[in-house]
């Protein structure tokens, strides 16, 4: 089988098809790693959290509830998308602030710091 799909993203209809496909491939291993991660999450928990606390142990799909719930609670619903992107360019932004000042003004205090400092010695 050929996996090349130039022939096929030629179009309009093939590039939308492509799409659906590797969007539907995402999920289908967004899912399977969902349950693989489930089960051992009930491993786990069944032979860590019983013996030391008075909790009961857990089926399988009670524990892909609990990462769901996990993923709820610490990281939301969604993805990171644009927020996760905001916020590279927010630290990168701050960085060019930084070597802009360190430019003008820090490199010479530095310099009379560590001049000062020497002198007392």
């Amino acid at each position: 089988m050929n996996w090349n799909h130039e022939h096929v993203a030629d179009s309009k209809h093939g590039k939308v098809y492509l799409i659906v496909v590797h969007v539907a491939f995402a999920v289908g291993m967004a899912g399977l790693l969902a349950l693989f991660f489930g089960y051992f999450v009930m491993l786990l928990w069944n032979a860590v959290l019983p013996g030391l606390t008075a909790v009961h142990a857990i089926d399988y799909w009670r524990s892909v509830g609990l990462l769901l719930l996990a993923r709820i609670l610490v990281g939301g619903i969604g993805g990171h998308g644009n927020g996760h992107r905001h916020g590279h360019r927010q630290r990168r932004e701050a960085w060019q602030e930084y070597d802009e000042w360190w430019q003008k003004a820090g490199k010479e205090s530095f310099e009379n710091f560590a001049d000062g400092q020497h002198k007392s010695e």
